[in-house]
């Protein structure tokens, strides 16, 4: 349940996993796995290197051989294809480090704008990995564009609403934030109690869009995850708070 503590501890520390020689050498003897990085290196659409590395995925998750997961998705991670890296480690049961599950592009200048607009820096990374996976081309499929999909014609919007005098409605509830973010401001004030204030997982049950919900669920874990590698680490039901009434 999102309301309950979130123990970041037991996915291991900030550093990247050690991986044997012997697993290294194993990931580019795997035929499925060459061909994903073959793919990767050559000048073929991303696409395809996408779909062999998902196929190479899949086929070690079935042999349930988790050390050549792990092996592949450091390599892809040493290399920048951190997307294949996240999907990789998403589909074993041992994950060794956050580091490697949650990675940090970036961080200096993340930190810095997401500060200077009054965002908290976890929770911008939170909605990194949920929208883009760090592939900063990613375009969806309804012109939202970068690293946090925002849309053109809603950037300085969103921008607005975050960091002044929204403030009151989203800025300081990362619950509501989240939520407005992926389905509309007007929608994630619909949602707020009418009168009183409600606890943020009670708020999120209540969210009428499944997919908004379970965006929003993976969105906090995902901040509370990023602010212990940031050093801020603190309990998800603190990070989660309240929801106030609308107004």
């Amino acid at each position: 349940k999102i309301g309950q503590r979130f123990d970041a501890s037991r996915l291991g520390g900030s550093n990247l996993p050690n991986v044997s020689t012997a697993d290294r050498t194993r990931v580019m003897q795997d035929a499925n796995f060459a061909r994903a990085f073959a793919l990767y290196n050559s000048e073929a659409s991303r696409a395809y290197a996408n779909r062999e590395w998902n196929w190479a995925v899949k086929q070690a998750r079935d042999n349930r051989d988790d050390n050549l997961i792990i092996a592949a998705a450091r390599q892809a991670y040493d290399m920048g294809w951190l997307d294949r890296a996240i999907y990789a480690v998403d589909n074993t049961d041992r994950v060794d480090s956050l580091a490697l599950s949650h990675p940090m592009p970036h961080q200096s200048a993340v930190v810095r704008y997401s500060e200077s607009a009054g965002i908290d820096p976890a929770w911008a990374y939170g909605i990194m990995r949920q929208e883009s996976r760090f592939v900063s081309s990613a375009r969806s499929n309804v012109g939202a564009s970068g690293l946090m999909q925002v849309m053109p014609d809603t950037a300085k919007y969103i921008a607005r609403n975050l960091g002044e005098t929204y403030s009151a409605s989203l800025n300081y509830q990362p619950v509501l934030a989240t939520a407005g973010y992926n389905a509309g401001p007007n929608n994630a004030k619909r949602w707020q109690p009418v009168y009183g204030s409600l606890a943020a997982d009670q708020y999120v049950e209540s969210i009428a869009f499944p997919e908004t919900r379970n965006y929003v669920k993976h969105v906090m874990e995902n901040a509370t995850i990023y602010s212990s590698l940031l050093g801020r680490g603190q309990p998800i039901t603190q990070r989660m708070g309240t929801v106030p009434a609308g107004f």
